[in-house]
Order: C-alpha cells, then structure tokens, then sequence
C-alpha cells in the first residue's frame, strides 16, 4: 500500500510570498477591505506557482475578503518530505479507535459513506459555512518561520471499503505549545477538515475580526485551530467507534 503524504510548502514559499506581495503593494494593485491603509487583508488572488507537481490549492473565505493560493508541496505519494529550510517528520500512530485491527496508518471504517456523509454535513452544519482545511496551510509559519524546530506529526487514514479511496486525517495534537507564540481564541475561528488527494480548502472568519490580521498571521491562527480540530475529529471518530463497538457486542450477546 502506498503510503500518501499530505503535501508540504515548498521550500522557497516566504520568499516568493513576499515578492509577490511587495509587487502588487508596489503596483497599485493592492485592495483593501473597508478602504483601510495598514495591515489588511489583499482582497486579491495570489499564485504561488503553477507547477503541477504542487496542485493542492486553497480558497480563504475571510468575512468579504476572498484570497486564492496554490500551496507549495510535493504529491501527496511523494518521497520528498523533508526541506533544507526546516524538516518536517511523519509520526504512523495510530488513533487506537480502530475495531478490525487495521494498520497503524489506515483506518478501516465499515459504512463509510453513512460515515462521511455524515462527518461531512457535521462540519458544514456546525459552522454554517464550507469551512475545510488543509494541513499544508497549517504548516506554513511553522515551516518558514521556525527553521530549527522538528514538527512530529500524526497521519491517518481512512479508506472506503467499496472505492477504496483514500481520505487522510491530520492529527495535530502532537504539536506541543511551545510551537505557538501566544493564544488564540478559538471561538472566533470556526474550521473543518476534510483531506484527500484533490483538496479545496477553506479558511472561514468574520471580516472584522481579521482586519488587522496580515496573511502570516492568519496562517498562525489557522494552525492553531487545527491543533484543536484534530481533538474535535478524534472525539467524532472515538464516538463512532465506540457506539459501533457496543453495536457488535450486542449483537454477539444476542447471538449467545
């Protein structure tokens, strides 16, 4: 079985954010949200590259503003998973819900598409919203910014017992605090996740939250708050399991 990675930033992405940002600052070409000077939010579509080998792309839907993104990394089967600007190891644990004794990286599910579709609507219920995320996005500051600090990891998997496809859960908890700078607050940022090979993101807040927010530091409170969705995914996921578990053993008492 082919062991996916959820792709990475690339290397090079702070500088070539950069350029791009001080061009189109330079350029006129920079608009802001409420006719604001200083620190907003580009309402502007920004292309980080092009190359297919990086082809996951993100949509953040900020309030008003809208921010298209192609998120450097490599294919998500890609050997590559390691930068000469900070190195980025995969930890296989798993999150011990799994009844059938799958491996450490896959999680077989029985009912998967009940199972989805549910977890799916769950999501997009809760905030209202297309709220998804990707890991990549999540992995920017930590990635550019702390160059010396090793970031473990925890990828699971879910594949569907009829198509087979693979669907990945990103598991942050691993992420100690000292990664972060300061506290966010969780309640003003409200995201789901949902990863697979051909991933469309979304980022979702209120406008007047993030107006004094640059990009750098929305990407700061999106890792954040992925570090407590993948408790919110992993509590979703023990429930599920458990409620399947107690199903089975009932059914084996009945049978008895």
């Amino acid at each position: 079985m082919l062991k996916y990675r959820a792709p990475l930033p690339h290397f090079n992405c702070k500088s070539k954010f950069d350029k791009i940002f001080e061009e189109n600052l330079n350029n006129g070409s920079f608009k802001r949200i409420n006719n604001r000077q200083n620190n907003e939010i580009p309402d502007m579509f920004i292309k980080l590259g092009e190359d297919e080998n990086f082809g996951s792309s993100c949509f953040y839907s900020l309030g008003n503003t809208k921010i298209l993104t192609t998120v450097y990394g490599p294919n998500p089967d890609s050997k590559y998973a390691t930068y000469s600007k900070g190195k980025v190891f995969f930890a296989g644990k798993s999150l011990n819900i799994n009844p059938i004794g799958a491996s450490d990286r896959v999680l077989y599910i029985y009912g998967f598409f009940f199972f989805f579709f549910f977890f799916f609507f769950f999501i997009l219920n809760r905030c209202l919203s297309a709220t998804l995320t990707c890991i990549s996005l999540a992995l920017i500051k930590a990635q550019i910014q702390m160059k010396d600090i090793i970031i473990s990891i925890n990828i699971n998997s879910i594949i569907c017992p009829v198509t087979k496809k693979m669907y990945h859960l990103v598991d942050l908890d691993g992420m100690e605090e000292k990664y972060y700078q300061s506290k966010y607050e969780m309640n003003s940022i409200t995201l789901g996740i949902c990863l697979n090979l051909k991933t469309v993101c979304f980022y979702h807040g209120t406008g007047s939250f993030f107006n004094s927010k640059t990009l750098a530091e929305i990407t700061s409170y999106g890792e954040c708050a992925c570090k407590s969705l993948g408790s919110e995914i992993k509590k979703v996921l023990k429930q599920y399991t458990k409620k399947r578990i107690d199903s089975i053993y009932q059914k084996v008492n009945v049978l008895e």
